[in-house]
C-alpha cells in the first residue's frame, strides 16, 4: 500500500486532493491528512511515507521549516509542494528541500497526479536500488547486517540466482527492458553478462526471454532464505561457464546439479602450489610447465569443468592478484589483464581465458625478472627455504645466509614476495606436510618432523587453523592409498 500524507489548513482542500489521489492513482492509497506541519512530520517521523504534499502557508509549522526537517531522514518521502503564491523565493527554498514539483493553486488534477506518478516511480527506483546494494552486500561480504532490511521483498517467498551471458552488447537494452522489475534485481551488470536474483515463480518467464535472445543462462537451486544468497549466486556463476565448453554458437539453459560437481580441489591448489613456487624462484620453463599445469581440466563433464574453472578463477583472483601489489596497482598493463581475467563471464571461451592467463603471467615473470637484478638476495633466501625448510631456520639464518641486514631483509622480503618471511616459511611447510602425508606412509609427529614442525601439538594446531581439520582427517581424505 501506497501512503500519502497531504498536509494543508484548508479542510476541503485536503478533501479534494485526496479524492483526485484515489480516483486517478492506479494503486492501493492509504492519504493522511494534516491541518498543519507539525502533524504532518509527526507522521512523517513515526511511519513509512512515500509521497508528503504541503502546502506552503499554515499555523504552527509551516511548509518550508516541514520540508526542511524532511530532508534530514534518514528515510524520508517524495515532497510535492503546493503554494497559492507564485514566489521564486518559496520555490528555490523548496527545490533546496529536493522536492520532485511545485505546483501552484488552485491545483490542476491531471498536473497533480502526473507529479504524484513520477514522484512514486522515482521512489520505486531508490528502493531498487537500495535494496539490489543491500543483495550485494551479502554477495560480497558474506555479511548478515542486511537480512532484516530485506525479510519482507516478496521474492523472498521462494527465489534463485541466474547468470546470463549476452552475445551483443546492442541487445543489452533490449533484454532489460523485457525484465520484469517487480520480479528480479540487478545483482551485477557487466558488458556481455549480467547476473540477478529472481522470484522463483518469474524464473519461467526469465529462461523464455533468454531463449528467444540466443544467450546462455545459469540457473542456481531455489531457496526462501537470504543468508544462501551468496552460495547461489555461485551456483549460477558455475552453471553459465558450462558454456566454454559448449559447441560453437550453441547456447542454452544450464542448471545447477550438485551431483554433477567436483568435489575435492586439491589436486587444483597442489598444482597451484607449485605454480607459486616457481614464480617464487622465477624459473621461466617451470613457471610455463605449472601454469599449464594448472589450467588443465581433469574432466569431460561440463559441469565439473566448469567448477573447476571458477575454483581456478576465485584462486588467481582471491590470491595471485594480491601477492605483488606494488606491480598490481601501479602498472597499468598488469592491471588491466587482471581485470580480463577477473571478469570471467564476459570472455566466450576457456581458450580465451587461459590466453588473459598466459599474458598476465608471463609480463609479470618479467617485472619480477628485471625486479631481481635489484634484489637478487630475495631468490636466493626463497631457494634457500625450499630447500632446507625441514631444518631448524629462521628468518635471521637466512638473511645472514645471504648477506643482508635482518631489519631491511623483512621489509624487502614482504614488498617482493607479498607477504612475511615466517607466514612463507610456515605456508610452505605446511605444503609440504599436506604432500607427506597425501603418500600416506607417514604417522603424524613424522609428518611434523619431516616438514619442519619440532613441536606436533603446534603443527596439529596449525594444520586444522590453515586447513580446517585435523592432520589425520587429512590423511584419510587425501591419501593415495585410501580405498575407494
Amino acid at each position: 500500500m501506497i501512503t500519502i500524507v497531504v498536509a494543508d489548513d484548508e479542510k476541503l482542500i485536503r478533501a479534494g486532493i485526496k479524492k483526485i489521489l484515489i480516483d486517478n492513482i492506479s494503486a492501493e492509497l492509504n492519504v493522511i491528512e494534516a491541518k498543519n506541519g507539525k502533524e504532518a512530520l509527526d507522521y512523517v517521523n513515526d511511519n513509512s511515507v512515500d509521497v508528503l504534499i504541503t502546502d506552503i502557508k499554515m499555523p504552527v509549522m509551516d511548509g518550508i521549516e516541514l520540508m526542511q526537517n524532511v530532508r534530514d531522514l534518514s528515510k524520508k518521502p517524495a515532497m510535492i509542494v503546493l503554494s497559492g503564491f507564485d514566489d521564486f523565493n518559496y520555490a528555490k527554498e523548496a527545490i533546496s528541500s529536493g522536492v520532485l514539483a511545485y505546483i501552484l493553486k488552485p491545483v490542476d488534477s491531471k498536473e497533480l497526479v502526473a507529479a504524484v506518478n513520477s514522484a512514486l516511480n522515482s521512489a520505486k527506483k531508490i528502493e531498487q536500488s537500495q535494496t539490489e546494494l543491500k543483495l550485494k552486500s551479502l554477495i560480497i561480504e558474506g555479511g548478515t547486517g542486511a537480512v532484516d532490511d530485506l525479510k519482507n521483498i516478496k521474492m523472498f517467498n521462494g527465489f534463485c540466482c541466474v547468470a546470463v551471458k549476452i552475445l551483443y552488447s546492442a541487445s543489452e537494452e533490449k533484454f532489460f527492458s523485457a525484465l520484469d522489475p517487480n520480479l528480479c534485481y540487478v545483482l551485477e551488470r557487466k558488458k556481455k553478462f549480467t547476473g540477478l536474483v529472481i522470484q522463483k515463480d518469474y524464473l519461467e518467464n526469465l529462461i523464455n526471454i533468454v531463449r528467444d535472445m540466443g544467450y546462455s543462462v545459469g540457473i542456481s537451486t531455489c531457496s526462501d532464505n537470504v543468508l544462501e544468497l551468496r552460495k547461489l549466486y555461485h551456483q549460477a556463476y558455475s552453471s553459465v561457464l558450462r558454456s566454454f565448453f559448449a559447441e560453437a554458437g550453441q547456447n542454452d539453459v544450464y542448471t545447477y546439479d550438485a551431483d554433477s560437481l567436483v568435489s575435492d580441489f586439491s589436486e587444483i591448489d597442489l598444482r597451484y602450489e607449485k605454480f607459486i613456487a616457481a614464480l617464487d624462484l622465477l624459473s621461466e620453463n617451470e613457471i610455463k610447465k605449472t601454469m599449464n599445469s594448472l589450467l588443465e581440466l581433469d574432466y569431460s563433464d561440463t559441469a565439473k569443468c566448469a567448477d573447476s574453472v571458477l575454483y581456478i578463477h576465485d584462486k588467481i583472483v582471491s590470491s595471485l592478484f594480491k601477492r605483488y601489489p606494488k606491480f598490481h596497482d601501479n602498472d597499468t598493463y598488469l592491471y588491466l589483464k587482471s581485470l580480463m581475467i577477473e571478469n570471467i563471464a564476459q570472455v566466450d571461451s576457456y581458450e580465451e581465458w587461459k590466453r588473459y592467463i598466459g599474458d598476465y603471467v608471463i609480463y609479470l615473470t618479467q617485472l619480477l625478472i628485471k625486479q631481481q637484478g635489484k634484489y637478487p638476495y630475495i631468490t636466493k633466501a626463497i631457494s634457500y627455504v625450499n630447500r632446507h625448510y625441514s631444518e631448524n631456520i629462521t628468518m635471521a639464518t637466512v638473511a645472514n645466509y645471504v648477506s643482508m641486514n635482518y631489519t631491511w631483509f623483512s621489509e624487502k622480503f614482504k614488498e617482493q614476495v607479498g607477504t612475511n618471511f615466517n607466514d612463507y616459511l610456515k605456508k610452505y611447510r605446511m605444503e609440504q606436510a599436506k604432500r607427506l602425508l597425501e603418500m600416506g606412509t607417514y604417522k603424524v609427529y613424522e609428518v611434523a618432523n619431516k616438514s619442519g614442525f619440532r613441536d606436533v601439538k603446534h603443527f596439529m594446531k596449525t594444520f586444522r587453523e590453515m586447513n580446517g581439520m585435523s592432520a589425520g582427517e587429512w590423511a584419510k581424505i587425501h591419501s593415495r592409498f585410501t580405498d575407494e
